[in-house]
C-alpha cells in the first residue's frame, strides 16, 4: 500500500510539473495586435534591442546584439554575426534613427543587460552586463556628450566568481550595484538541464565597490531589475512565475527582503521604472513556445507586448493594489521577442532579444505616460 501511494505521488508531481511547463508555453493562446497609435522600426536596429535605461534629458542608451550560444542554447546560426553595440536613441526628437556609439575597448563585448547612474554633480555612468568568453563582467562606462552626440568612455570593469550567468544589473552608486544571476552553469548544455529540473540555483548579489555578497538565493530564473523613485525598493522579474518580486531594499546593508508579487499574465522581462509616476513598464513575452521557435529561426514571427503597471496603493506600501495595461500587443509583424519598454510623455520604445527597436506614438488615453492620470 505504502509503495502504492509513493506512486501514485511521484506521478502526480511529475504530471503537475509536466501541465505547468505546458500552461507556461502559452499554446492556448492567440496572438493579436493592439498598437497605442503609429508605430515603426527604428533603424539601424536589427540584431536586438535586449534592455534599455532613459536619461534625465530624454536620452535612451541600448544594448544590441545578445550571443546565448555560449550557454548551449539553440539558437538562428545568424546571432553569431550580430556585432555587440551600444545604441543611442533621442526621445525629444523621435523621429530620427538610433545612433551607434563608439566603443573603444580591447575586450568582446556581447552585452545583455543594462542600468544608469546620475549623480548629483552631472556626472552618469552605464552599468553593462557583458558575458565574455572567459567570465562573466559589469562593464562600467562614463556617458558624456550632447543629445545630438553622446560619447561613451570604459571606465572599469568589474567581475566576481558570484557572477555565475548575469541577467541583468541594478546600480545602487557610482561604483555598486546588483546583479541577477538567472542560473549557475554556464558555457554548457547542462544549463538546460537545470532549467527543466527547475534548480532554484539563481540568485542575486550586491557589489558594494571592493566585494560582492549574495543577498538573495535560492531563486528560479530572476530576470530584470528596477528600482523604485526614492530606493527603498527593488522590482525583479520572476518570468517562469509570471510576476515581479517587490522587494525591501535596505539602504545601508543593501540587503532584500520580498514582500509581495505583482501577478501579471505574461513573462516579464525587463522592468522599467518611470522617472515621475513611478510605474512599472516592461516588455514581455505574451506566447513562450512562439518566442523559442523565434530564436532558433529569425524568420519566425513572436507575439510582443509591452505592459504598463500603475500603482494604486500608498508609496510605502508599492503595487499592493494596481492596475496593468497592455499598451503595445504585436503579432510579429512588425517585431518579435519583446524584451524592454521605455516611455517618456506620448512616446514609446519596445525593445527585442534578437530582432528590431520599435517606437510608437501613444494616442491611446490610458497608454499615455504622464504625471497627472
Amino acid at each position: 500500500m505504502f509503495f502504492k501511494v509513493t506512486k501514485l505521488l511521484i506521478a502526480f508531481v511529475i504530471a503537475r510539473h509536466i501541465l505547468g511547463w505546458v500552461y507556461l508555453m502559452g499554446f492556448h493562446k492567440t496572438p493579436s495586435n493592439n498598437w497605442p497609435g503609429p508605430c515603426r522600426a527604428v533603424s539601424p536596429v536589427e540584431h536586438g534591442a535586449e534592455d534599455m535605461v532613459l536619461t534625465k534629458s530624454g536620452l535612451v542608451i541600448i544594448t544590441s546584439g545578445i550571443d546565448v550560444t555560449y550557454r548551449g542554447d539553440d539558437t538562428d546560426p545568424r546571432i553569431t554575426d550580430a556585432e555587440g553595440k551600444l545604441y543611442a536613441f533621442d526621445m525629444t526628437t523621435p523621429s530620427g534613427n538610433a545612433t551607434e556609439l563608439k566603443l573603444e575597448v580591447d575586450f568582446d563585448f556581447p552585452p545583455l543587460g543594462i542600468s544608469i547612474w546620475e549623480s548629483d554633480e552631472g556626472e552618469t555612468r552605464l552599468f553593462v552586463i557583458n558575458h565574455r568568453l572567459e567570465a562573466e563582467a559589469v562593464e562600467i562606462f562614463k556617458l558624456s556628450g550632447t543629445l545630438a552626440k553622446p560619447v561613451v568612455e570604459h571606465v572599469k570593469t568589474i567581475q566576481d566568481p558570484l557572477f555565475t550567468s548575469m541577467n541583468d544589473v541594478l546600480a545602487t552608486g557610482p561604483d555598486s550595484f546588483h546583479v541577477s544571476n538567472d542560473g549557475y552553469l554556464r558555457f554548457t548544455m547542462w544549463r538546460g538541464l537545470e532549467r527543466l529540473l527547475n534548480f532554484f540555483w539563481g540568485s542575486i548579489v550586491h557589489y558594494d565597490g571592493e566585494d560582492a555578497r549574495t543577498v538573495i538565493g535560492s531563486l528560479f530564473e530572476p530576470n530584470g531589475m528596477a528600482l523604485s523613485l526614492d530606493g527603498n525598493f527593488v522590482y525583479a522579474s520572476l518570468p517562469f512565475y509570471s510576476c515581479i518580486g517587490v522587494y525591501a531594499r535596505d539602504k545601508e546593508t543593501n540587503g532584500l527582503t520580498l514582500l509581495r508579487k505583482i501577478v501579471l499574465g505574461n513573462i516579464a522581462d525587463n522592468p522599467w521604472v518611470h522617472p515621475i509616476t513611478g510605474d512599472i513598464w516592461y516588455g514581455a513575452v505574451p506566447i513562450v513556445y512562439r518566442t523559442l521557435a523565434a530564436f532558433t529561426d529569425f524568420d519566425a514571427a513572436a507575439s510582443s507586448m509591452a505592459v504598463r503597471v500603475r500603482p494604486l496603493s500608498s508609496e510605502d506600501r508599492p503595487f499592493e493594489e494596481y492596475k496593468t495595461y497592455d499598451v503595445f500587443l504585436d503579432n510579429g509583424y512588425l517585431m518579435s521577442t519583446s524584451s524592454s519598454a521605455v516611455a517618456y510623455g506620448n512616446h514609446l520604445l519596445v525593445g527585442s532579444v534578437v530582432q528590431k527597436l520599435v517606437y510608437c506614438e501613444m494616442k491611446t488615453e490610458t497608454t499615455i505616460s504622464r504625471d497627472i492620470y
